[in-house]
């Protein structure tokens, strides 16, 4: 008996209850066969449903061997055999969601191929934003802001999306955008009102007007097509609210006009790479001068062990150039930036084996890092525990 697809039938439906064809028991959790589902199976580019199945949360929902596979996220009750019923709780939210990006990207695909011939390739819609890839012409930011201003133009029409299912409805009377899937005995074609008609096995809004706002986030070149990045319906007006948002605090930081806050923050971020720039320097300088002092002062007194460096105020950054300017001048240095708790060090030489003798003691201490020949570097979880390893290095490279 194959299970009745209420997902199809009645996209809108929330619950119900079901009947437990089969149940097959893992050792952590098990899977469901059903009478009837309201729960979408991963394909075409779409994730599952997700919800609950007799108050146990789902974990996936696939298709196996022709049969709509229900997998929990832990193991059946024991009452949850065949026969008994089960009551579906779907997660509307969510199915919302993959239902808006779905029909999104249908809209932006006939767009796409409308207007300059890119063809879809592949869709993946992800937890956070959306992808096609299509081939033809580069799709760059000005095609890119055409198109989306294209598939809003269409939401603001709000065309009907409509679903045939072939047959009983003869696929040779619809214009698809691509070819059906081959070795099917019915073939759904979702439309958009004379726009698109594509063969797809996905949830899809009832019309274009509910998706509300389509905006395509990006566009890069992906092994030779373009990807295409999007967000559609909830998702796209969160994200222009998070963008008014920071728009907003852009310009308030920065004290210009919001027609302006782009220039203006190309020219701050200008600087900044300058002003970094120029920091590195003066790190260096400073690393170099002060090793000259702590060089001739050990070579006054004759001492060989490790020159060890301990700073409060220095990112570890600073702390490895203090480190490699001892190197330099031919000693082994140690160097700490407690702000940051990590430590440094490094030898003129890589027949210390750096990286060998110092692992099992970082690692004793809790530190994690690592390092080769005639360089290490480890963070540790607390002061203590970096002093202790300072000292444990120096006592190791005294000879």
């Amino acid at each position: 008996m194959q299970t009745q697809t209420l997902y199809y039938t009645n996209p809108r439906l929330l619950g119900c209850d079901a009947t437990i064809l089969a149940i097959e028991q893992g050792s952590a959790a098990s899977s469901l066969v059903l009478d009837r589902s309201v729960f979408y199976p991963e394909g075409g580019g779409q994730p599952c449903d997700l919800g609950t199945i007799g108050g146990i949360p789902l974990g996936s929902v696939v298709l196996e061997g022709g049969k709509q596979v229900h997998r929990l996220s832990r193991r059946a009750e024991p009452w949850m055999v065949p026969g008994a019923r089960v009551a579906l709780v779907l997660d509307g939210g969510r199915r919302r969601d993959h239902s808006e990006q779905h029909t999104g990207q249908h809209l932006l695909s006939a767009t796409l191929l409308r207007l300059f011939g890119n063809a879809t390739k592949s869709f993946h819609l992800g937890a956070e934003r959306s992808t096609i890839d299509v081939d033809g012409p580069f799709v760059d930011g000005g095609c890119a802001q055409e198109a989306e201003s294209a598939v809003n133009e269409a939401i603001a029409e709000d065309f009907r999306v409509v679903t045939h299912l072939c047959p009983p409805e003869d696929l040779r009377s619809f214009p698809l955008r691509r070819l059906p899937p081959s070795g099917q005995e019915a073939i759904r074609v979702v439309e958009i009102d004379g726009l698109d008609h594509t063969p797809c096995c996905g949830t899809h809004a009832r019309s274009t007007g509910e998706l509300r706002l389509i905006v395509v986030t990006g566009t890069e070149r992906y092994k030779g097509m373009t990807r295409v990045e999007f967000m559609a319906g909830n998702r796209a007006v969160d994200h222009g609210r998070a963008s008014a948002k920071a728009a907003r605090e852009g310009v308030k930081a920065l004290g210009c006009p919001l027609e302006e806050l782009g220039a203006e923050a190309g020219r701050l971020a200008s600087r900044l790479k300058a002003a970094q720039s120029q920091v590195r320097a003066l790190v260096k300088a400073r690393a170099r001068t002060e090793a000259g002092i702590l060089l001739a002062a050990a070579s006054a007194k004759g001492e060989k062990v490790p020159i060890v460096m301990g700073f409060e105020d220095r990112d570890a950054d600073a702390a490895l150039e203090a480190c490699k300017a001892i190197a330099e001048g031919g000693r082994v240095a140690i160097a700490a930036s407690f702000p940051e708790s990590t430590v440094c060090v490094i030898a003129p030489s890589p027949l210390l084996g750096l990286g060998e003798r110092l692992a099992a003691p970082s690692a004793s201490l809790g530190g994690k890092g690592g390092g080769g020949p005639a360089f290490f570097r480890a963070t540790f979880p607390e002061r203590a525990a970096m002093e202790e390893f300072m000292g444990l290095v120096t006592i190791n490279l005294q000879n």
